[in-house]
């Protein structure tokens, strides 16, 4: 197999990185003697997951935190305008889960925590391949929704049809400080990618003062049987006090599998086995300048993807049933290394950023009823008996792809924001960053135990077509955006980013299509290059302290691109353009009874222009980017939190959006492909709904807790086109959970059962004419016992 090398180019990369971001750490010692206050006058943090901020402050801030506790509902602080702000006061849709809750729910990735979120849905075909949707924005090609760990923009994989928005990674909840989900397009400060909105996974940042950590472990079984275990810990150490500081944490889950393969007969395939750790370092040189750096690193094997075959279910007997041909394994390690200086002047506060991340996925996949099963009946099991499978299986003659990916990005950001107390609210920046994608594609046959045929060297024998594909894609944008009042409680905000893109596609044919002999051939290259701007204005009015309204038209994008060669000939589609969304939105968030009481919401319509959207070639087997035509999203959303009493919270959140198709759409060449105006958009449910509610009390002088979260999610579809055959209705699902804890001095106990209804949650399906209906769902009925020390 040829080995994929791009060293001058990293090195290149690196120098220009270093240029770009080393002038900001170099003139901070400068602007420091410069500085027109002391230290002690310095502006508050621009960032509450980055920046320190003063011993006061903190002191105050963890008053007013325990004030609330007692007698109010728990308010966030979050950073998602690029300073801190608590939830209430903020002028956007934004949802935001604390720490607390997260050890409360027993959340360990997103998978456990989107529930809670009004408006958040996702498509989950198993660990590391998600694509999330807020406000049912959501169609192939480039993420709609910006993930972030820290100040890092997670860079998706390009693929086999550049399809990069589809295998967004999952990123362990250990030791972190809060969530925060930002709904509606996000452009102006968080760019492409961010059109549906932007999740922030913000990580616990060291203690500069404190020796300490804790250590958790956990067992908890399925009700189709098997034992899962995981074991996490965290110190937290002190170097020298208030200038230099460590945290480390670490983390292994090992999780039995609950899906049963029909035609492999075997049980628990999808078995997990997971882990991590990560390191922050937190260096202070000047009361009123901050240096984080923050090390990630995570391995996560999947023996197996979390498919279900609904069809097979009888003969199977289970509801957890699929029926893959062969077994479909996947490794997936990510790593990731983020450095954060925060330098507080009087003035402003200067925050320059650099990172690095690479990820690698190395994975099977089933092709098999693609290429050697003709069920017009539908009736599959009937179409392909155990005993004819299993004798091709012993022959030799049932065949999968294997494909291998890898991703790396450098990102740096520079920016300057007012301090808090200033009148005019303004941040600007810019930002640089470059995307390298390798894939490699082999499709061959599997072994009699159903795994792709490998030989003792790592290579493949039995391999008829490989094929191997590098994307580059460079982004640079500057950015700006300014809170003017208008009037004592009347405030004006505005904002624009100007960005430039460019993107280049090279594809070499490893081995074309049964040509064992052939010479490896390099396809015709393509690129594509794009410069646009996109805006932002929001009007807000502060009716009382505790309640507010605001007005918005804010601008959402996706960079488009080429497409790769399709089929098994040199046939390469047109270059798909970018897609936009403008969202305009009206929001209130109200505070009621001393703060007993909060209702946010907002009403919103989202229009979509140029949908990105998957096609695919004459034969209808090899997908690509195309674009489509308008759609809309309208909407309400709401969530109420209340503490009627103080042991008593309560929690509810619903959001409903009609989203589909508007005017003429393009005319695709294959019916299957055709859509037209009126077309809901598929993966999507038109309902969220959410509820939650957390008693406090005391069993025999300890402090302890039981909550429990309920959610729906109505139904979705797998195409826009009833009449086509890869149309499938998915109905909707009900989830239940239930935590209870208690609190023993440095000792903690948790008992949490997840899906106690033991149903299907069918967040994902998916249907061609040539295969069973696919649908992915939550594991069954699970119950566990988390045991945590602390020291």
């Amino acid at each position: 197999m040829p080995t994929i090398g791009n060293g001058s180019r990293v090195f290149g990369l690196r120098i220009a990185l270093l240029l770009t971001v080393s002038p900001v750490f170099l003139m901070s010692p400068a602007l420091a003697a410069g500085a027109a206050s002391p230290a002690a006058d310095a502006s508050p943090a621009a960032d509450a997951g980055t920046a320190g901020t003063k011993a006061a402050t903190d002191v105050a801030s963890k008053k007013t935190s325990a004030k609330q506790e007692s007698d109010g509902i728990e308010q966030v602080t979050v950073s998602a305008t690029r300073r801190s702000t608590d939830v209430q006061h903020t002028p956007m849709a934004i949802s935001a889960i604390s720490a607390k809750t997260l050890q409360q729910t027993h959340a360990q990735t997103i998978a456990d925590y989107f529930i809670q979120v009004p408006g958040l849905s996702m498509q989950d075909q198993g660990p590391g391949q998600k694509r999330y949707a807020i406000r049912n924005l959501t169609a192939a090609g480039e993420p709609q929704v910006g993930l972030y760990l820290d100040e890092i923009p997670i860079a998706g994989f390009t693929g086999e049809n550049t399809d990069s928005g589809s295998a967004q990674p999952d990123v362990k909840l250990w030791d972190m400080q809060r969530v925060e989900v930002l709904k509606g397009p996000q452009g102006t400060l968080y760019g492409s990618g961010s059109e549906g909105g932007t999740i922030r996974i913000i990580s616990e940042r060291p203690d500069m003062t404190r020796l300490g950590g804790t250590v958790n472990s956990s067992i908890s079984t399925y009700a189709t049987g098997g034992f899962n275990n995981s074991q996490s810990g965290t110190v937290n150490v002190p170097i020298v006090k208030d200038k230099l500081s460590i945290r480390l944490s670490a983390y292994r889950d090992s999780n039995a599998g609950w899906i049963k393969q029909y035609y492999l007969q075997q049980n628990g395939t999808n078995s997990t086995d997971d882990y991590g750790g990560r390191l922050n370092i937190r260096y202070r040189p000047m009361d009123n300048w901050t240096i984080d750096f923050i090390g990630y690193y995570q391995n996560a094997n999947t023996n197996d993807l979390s498919n279900l075959n609904p069809i097979f279910d009888s003969v199977a007997h289970s509801k957890w049933a699929a029926a893959s041909f062969v077994r479909q394994p996947m490794r997936d390690e990510f790593q990731a290394y983020n450095l954060i200086s925060a330098y507080h002047m009087s003035w402003a506060t200067l925050t320059a950023i650099a990172s690095w991340q690479q990820r690698k996925m190395h994975y099977t996949h089933d092709t098999s009823f693609n290429y050697g099963v003709d069920c017009t009946s539908g009736d599959f099991a009937s179409c392909y008996p155990l005993d004819v499978f299993q004798q091709r299986l012993a022959a030799g003659q049932i065949n999968a792809v294997d494909d291998r990916q890898r991703v790396s990005a450098w990102t740096a950001e520079v920016r300057l924001s007012s301090p808090a107390q200033s009148k005019i609210q303004w941040t600007v920046g810019s930002f640089y960053q470059i995307r390298k994608n390798t894939f490699q594609l082999y499709y061959g046959g599997v072994d009699s135990a159903g795994f792709f045929d490998f030989d003792s060297n790592g290579n493949a024998p039995t391999t008829m077509f490989a094929r191997a594909n590098w994307d580059r894609t460079e982004q640079i944008a500057g950015f700006g955006e300014a809170t003017y009042p208008i009037l004592k409680n009347l405030k004006l905000t505005g904002g624009v980013r100007v960005f430039t893109a460019d993107r280049s596609l090279t594809s070499l044919a490893i081995m074309p299509f049964g040509e064992t002999n052939a010479i490896p051939t390099f396809y015709p290259g393509s690129s594509s290059n794009e410069t646009s701007a996109t805006g932002k204005a929001l009007l807000s009015y502060d009716i009382t302290p505790h309640a507010m309204v605001y007005v918005q038209a804010a601008e959402g994008y996706r960079i488009g691109g080429p497409n790769l060669p399709v089929g098994f000939t040199v046939t390469t589609p047109a270059p798909y353009a970018p897609d936009t969304v403008w969202d305009y939105e009206f929001g209130w968030k109200t505070g009621w009874l001393h703060n007993r009481l909060t209702f946010n919401g907002a009403v919103y319509r989202m229009n979509w222009s140029n949908i990105q959207q998957q096609g695919t070639d004459p034969s209808g087997a090899f997908d690509f980017i195309t674009n489509a035509g308008s759609a809309t999203a309208t909407g309400v959303e709401a969530e109420v939190a209340v503490r009627p009493i103080r042991p008593l919270q309560l929690g509810m959140g619903a959001n409903y959006t009609d989203a589909h198709l508007v005017g003429r759409q393009p005319y695709q060449p294959l019916p299957v492909n055709q859509t037209q105006s009126g077309d809901d958009l598929p993966y999507v449910p038109r309902w969220t709904l959410n509820a939650n509610a957390t008693y406090s009390f005391d069993v025999l002088g300890l402090p302890s807790w039981v909550r429990g979260d309920v959610a729906y999610q109505s139904g979705r579809t797998t195409a826009f086109n009833r009449a086509s055959p890869n149309y499938a209705y998915i109905g909707g699902w009900f989830l239940a959970n239930i935590n209870v804890g208690t609190k023993i001095g440095r000792y903690s106990a948790q008992i949490y059962a997840n899906n106690v209804l033991n149903r299907q949650t069918r967040v994902s399906g998916r249907l061609n004419s040539v295969q069973p209906l696919v649908i992915n769902s939550a594991p069954p009925a699970t119950i566990g016992l988390s045991l945590t020390a602390e020291f």
